[in-house]
C-alpha cells in the first residue's frame, strides 16, 4: 500500500539534492565572492537554504503524485513512461533557469527572478545582452547536465516497476496518495508558522551574498511571476502613513533661491546625453597605463561637474525616466513597462515643446527595447532616429548603429533644426557585449577590459561631439548635460554604493560658470526640477525631483535595486534589502533617523507607483 508512496518520498528527496547541486554550482561559479565572504559563511547557505528546496521539490511533487493516483489502474510500462515525460517537461524549464541564473549573478548582482521576460518583446536586443557570453558552452553543459539528470531519474523510476503492478484501480492506495499530496502543503509554505515561505525565511546572514546563495533560484523565479509583475498592494510599508508622509515632505522641500548656472535671457537649447554604463569609478582612473576616459576627464575642466550624483536605478528603462521625468525607480518593476501608468508622468520634452523647443531623441539601437518607444512618445519629441534609420552597412554593432554613428547624424541635423532645441541622445556601445568599431585600446577578453575599452570608444566619441559641436553657432546658446543612465558593477568594488555612483557634467556656451565643481548629493531624478528652475520654467509636476542647486534643499539620494534600495547624504550612506528587511551596508554615523528617512522614501515612493 506504501510503495507509492516511498516512490513519491523518494523521487522529492532527488529533487531537493538536485537543488543542493544547483547551489553548489552557484557559489562555485561565484567563487571570488564565496571566497571573500568565507567557505564557512556560505556553506551555512545549504542548511539554511534547504526550506526553500523542499519547498520547490513539493510544488513539483504534486502532479507526480496525481499521476501516480492514476497509475494505481494502469500498467507499469505506460505510467512510467508519463513519470519519466512529466520529470523531463519539468527539469528543462528549471535546468534553464538555474543555469541562466550564473551569469545573471554575475551581472546584475541578483538571483535570477522573472523581471528579464520583460525584455523578450526586443528578442535581438536581448540576444546583444547575452551574445558576448560563451553561449555555445552553456548550451553543451546545460544539455549534459540535463541527459545526466534525466538518466538518474530514469534509473530511478524503472527499479520499482514493481510498484504499479496492479491493473485494477484501488480507491484505498488512491486516497493515501492524496492525503499525502495534501500534506505537501506544510512543506510549500515552508512549515506550520503563521507566515508562508518567502525570500527572507532563509536569510541568516550579516552578508549577502551568502543570504542569495540561500535562495532556491527556481522557487524565486515563480515567485517573482506570480508576485511582482502586477503589485496592487505596497510590500514596502514601514512606517505610518503620516510619519512617512513628514519624512518625505521634508525631504523634497526646496526654494526657487539657487546658484544660478544657466544664462536664462535667451532660450537656450538643451543637449542632453544619456551615457550608457558611465560609472564614476572610470572617472579619472587608468587601466595598464590607459586613461579609461580622457577626452571627460578634460572636459571636466571646462564645465560644471558634479562630483556626489547617483542613477535611480540599475538599468536603462529606470535611468531614461529618472532623467526625463524626475520620477524614482522601482525596485520589483519599472514603471516603463506599464504604459497607462508611464503615460501620467510629467516629461522634459512635452514642456519644452509647450515652449516652442524642437525635440528630438537619438539612440542607435531599436526604441522598443524595455518598452521605451510607448514612453518616448508620449514624451513629446517631434523627431525619433533609431536603429532602423541607418543603412546596414552603419549597423556595426549587434545592438545597432554604434556611437560614433549616431554622433555624425546629430551633428548634421543639428546644423539644419530650428532653434531652440531639446534634443536627448541615448548611447548604446558601452552596453554589453562591449563591442567597439575599432581596435581596442585598452586590451583583454576578461569582461572588466571590454567593458572599460567600450567606455574608452564611447569617451572619445563624445569628446569630438562637443569637439565638432563648438564649431556650431548655436554652441554660445546651448547647454549640454552629460549624465549616466545608471552604473555598473565594473569595475568591482567592495562596496556596492559604487556601483550607483555616477558622473555629471554640464558644458557649453550658455553657462555662467566654468571649471567648478558642485559637490551636493545629488541624483538623476534631480536634473529635472533643477534645470527648470535654471530657466524660470515650472517645475511643479516633479514631484520627486528637487532644485539640487537650491540652499535649502536638503542634500540626499535614492536609489533602489532588485528588492532593495540605498540612502545617500553627505558622508553617509546605507543600503537596505527588502527582503531580509536588514541594512546590508552602511557607512558610518548612521543612525534611526536616517533609517527611517530611506523607508519612507521607499515606502511613498512605491506608494505613488501604484496609485499611477
Amino acid at each position: 500500500m506504501y510503495l507509492k508512496i516511498k516512490l513519491a518520498i523518494g523521487y522529492w528527496i532527488r529533487w531537493v539534492l538536485f537543488f543542493q547541486l544547483a547551489r553548489l554550482a552557484f557559489t562555485l561559479y561565484s567563487w571570488k565572492e564565496t571566497i571573500h565572504t568565507g567557505i564557512f559563511e556560505v556553506t551555512k547557505s545549504f542548511l539554511y537554504g534547504i526550506r526553500m528546496d523542499m519547498s520547490m521539490s513539493s510544488y513539483i511533487l504534486i502532479p507526480f503524485c496525481f499521476l501516480l493516483i492514476i497509475g494505481t489502474y494502469r500498467n507499469s510500462k505506460q505510467i512510467i513512461n508519463w513519470l519519466l515525460i512529466y520529470t523531463a517537461i519539468i527539469l528543462i524549464p528549471i535546468s534553464i533557469i538555474v543555469l541562466c541564473d550564473l551569469p545573471a549573478y554575475k551581472a546584475w548582482g541578483y538571483r535570477l527572478d522573472a523581471s528579464p521576460l520583460k525584455y523578450l518583446q526586443s528578442p535581438s536586443e536581448a540576444w546583444a545582452s547575452v551574445s558576448h557570453l560563451p553561449v555555445i558552452w552553456f548550451l553543451v553543459v546545460w544539455i549534459i547536465s540535463l541527459v545526466m539528470v534525466l538518466k538518474l531519474f530514469n534509473f530511478y523510476l524503472n527499479n520499482r516497476k514493481h510498484v504499479f503492478s496492479n491493473e485494477k484501480i484501488n480507491f484505498q492506495q488512491a486516497g493515501m496518495i492524496l492525503l499525502f499530496s495534501a500534506i505537501q502543503i506544510i512543506p510549500i509554505r515552508g512549515g506550520l508558522q503563521l507566515a508562508p515561505l518567502n525570500q527572507s525565511s532563509v536569510y541568516f546572514s550579516e552578508n549577502n551574498f551568502a543570504n542569495l546563495s540561500a535562495i532556491n533560484v527556481s522557487w524565486n523565479f515563480l515567485h517573482s511571476l506570480t508576485h511582482h509583475l502586477n503589485d496592487t498592494e505596497n510590500p514596502f510599508v514601514y512606517l505610518s502613513q503620516k510619519e512617512a508622509d513628514t519624512i518625505t515632505d521634508s525631504l523634497l522641500f526646496s526654494n526657487s533661491n539657487s546658484i544660478q548656472l544657466i544664462d536664462s535671457s535667451k532660450k537656450p537649447n538643451i543637449i542632453i546625453i544619456v551615457w550608457e554604463s558611465l560609472t564614476k569609478k572610470v572617472v579619472d582612473q587608468f587601466k595598464n597605463g590607459i586613461e579609461i576616459t580622457p577626452g571627460f576627464n578634460n572636459l571636466k575642466n571646462e564645465g560644471v561637474y558634479f562630483s556626489d550624483m547617483y542613477a535611480t536605478g540599475d538599468r536603462t528603462d529606470k535611468g531614461i525616466v529618472g532623467v526625463l521625468s524626475g520620477y524614482p525607480s522601482q525596485p520589483t518593476t519599472s514603471i516603463i513597462k506599464i504604459p497607462q501608468k508611464a503615460n501620467k508622468l510629467p516629461k522634459l520634452p512635452q514642456i519644452f515643446m509647450e515652449h516652442n523647443y524642437y525635440t528630438s531623441f537619438y539612440y542607435g539601437g531599436e526604441l522598443e527595447f524595455a518598452n521605451m518607444k510607448s514612453y518616448l512618445l508620449d514624451c513629446g519629441f517631434k523627431n525619433f532616429i533609431s536603429k532602423e534609420n541607418f543603412d546596414s552597412k552603419d549597423q556595426n554593432s549587434k545592438w545597432g548603429a554604434h556611437d560614433g554613428v549616431i554622433k555624425d547624424k546629430i551633428l548634421q541635423d543639428l546644423k539644419k533644426i530650428p532653434s531652440p532645441y531639446f534634443t536627448t541622445w541615448l548611447t548604446l556601445s558601452s552596453h554589453e557585449p562591449y563591442e567597439t568599431p575599432v581596435n581596442a585600446v585598452i586590451k583583454g577578453e576578461d569582461d572588466e577590459s571590454m567593458f572599460l575599452n567600450s567606455i574608452h570608444y564611447s569617451d572619445s566619441v563624445i569628446a569630438d561631439f562637443i569637439k565638432e559641436y563648438k564649431k556650431n553657432p548655436e554652441w554660445k546658446n546651448t547647454v549640454i548635460i552629460i549624465v549616466a543612465d545608471h552604473g555598473h558593477r565594473l569595475p568591482r568594488k567592495d562596496k556596492k554604493l559604487e556601483d550607483f555612483k555616477i558622473p555629471m557634467l554640464w558644458l557649453g556656451g550658455a553657462l555662467l560658470k566654468n571649471k567648478e565643481i558642485i559637490s551636493n548629493t545629488a541624483s538623476q531624478i534631480d536634473i529635472a526640477t533643477t534645470l527648470l528652475s535654471q530657466l524660470k520654467l515650472t517645475n511643479t509636476n516633479f514631484k520627486w525631483s528637487k532644485n539640487m542647486l537650491s540652499e535649502q534643499s536638503k542634500q540626499w539620494a535614492y536609489f533602489s535595486f532588485n528588492n532593495g534600495f540605498g540612502f545617500v547624504q553627505p558622508k553617509k550612506y546605507l543600503i537596505f534589502d527588502n527582503v531580509g528587511k536588514s541594512t546590508i551596508e552602511q557607512s558610518e554615523h548612521i543612525d534611526i533617523l536616517d533609517i527611517n528617512a530611506a523607508k519612507a522614501l521607499q515606502q511613498k515612493t512605491f506608494e505613488d507607483y501604484l496609485t499611477k
